[in-house]
């Protein structure tokens, strides 16, 4: 997952770019931009942490000084951009999903709650990616299964049908596909604890089909051998694969753990594992 955050003070010869990288490793990277594809971008910023919060912070103050220094925050998005062009103001709704995903990313559940219930009578609330966010930290907090269930399929249903009506919808800078796989692992969990084997195991595939993962192969594996034992050789397959592509042998009986809070997410008792790969894949 790259979060980007972009710039712009007139004329535009020296936009900026705010780069997070979170995973086990953040880090933030600062682009100048020279208002040309033609002229090359340059670092004046790269910051590595240690950990995920101090990270965050530190994102939220460049960020602030940079509108101290005159910049305006524009509505771009997607973090290869190295020009921008026809620059508008972000939205303040908007600026307030960014907030609600830092805050998934490093702040408590209490402070979550908190950044929901601001935004919960704005167009921020009817995104998927606030749906999205509010299922995701309802699952955490082990708050109502029925309520994470809704919250979830609000959000799986809301990004399909804006789709189908090609239209936008606004989730920063998450791709499309890895919006929907995510929206999938939160059902699958909440199923799982609902004690719903079938449909966790459905949401689990789904969310494999749209983004293959270690942890997704690891969640179906886990699945298949607790509640559906005639199926175990069906389960290694993709556990096995996945183990391959990252290099690494994996119990296949060990849960995945959610890459933005690192809970984890498999059997109906909830294990404490440690946090996996980055939100995004690199």
């Amino acid at each position: 997952m790259y979060l980007a955050k972009f710039f712009h003070r007139p004329p535009g010869d020296d936009d900026r770019e705010l780069l997070l990288i979170p995973g086990g490793d953040p880090t933030i990277i600062g682009f100048r931009m020279r208002g040309s594809v033609k002229i090359q971008t340059e670092d004046f910023l790269r910051e590595p942490f240690s950990e995920i919060g101090k990270a965050v912070a530190a994102y939220r103050r460049h960020a602030a000084e940079l509108v101290a220094a005159g910049y305006v925050e524009t509505t771009h998005a997607r973090y290869t951009r190295r020009d921008l062009r026809r620059p508008e103001a972000k939205l303040e709704w908007q600026k307030g999903l960014d907030d609600l995903m830092l805050a998934a990313l490093s702040a408590s559940l209490e402070d979550q709650a908190r950044h929901l219930a601001t935004l919960q009578d704005t167009p921020a609330a009817h995104e998927p990616l606030y749906l999205w966010l509010a299922a995701h930290r309802g699952f955490a907090a082990a708050d109502s299964n029925e309520q994470t269930i809704r919250l979830a399929e609000a959000a799986r249903d809301t990004l399909a049908s804006r789709r189908a009506d090609k239209a936008p919808h606004y989730a920063w800078s998450i791709a499309e596909n890895d919006l929907e796989a995510r929206i999938f692992d939160v059902l699958s969990w909440a199923h799982l604890r609902a004690n719903n084997p079938a449909a966790a195991l459905d949401a689990v595939e789904q969310a494999f089909r749209i983004a293959p993962s270690k942890d997704r192969g690891v969640q179906r594996a886990t699945i298949l051998c607790d509640h559906f034992p005639d199926r175990q050789q069906d389960a290694l397959a993709p556990a096995d694969k996945s183990a391959e592509l990252d290099g690494r042998e994996e119990d296949r009986r060990a849960a995945g753990a959610c890459r933005i809070c690192g809970v984890a997410q498999a059997q109906a008792q909830i294990r404490q594992v440690k946090p996996g790969a980055p939100p995004v894949r690199s």
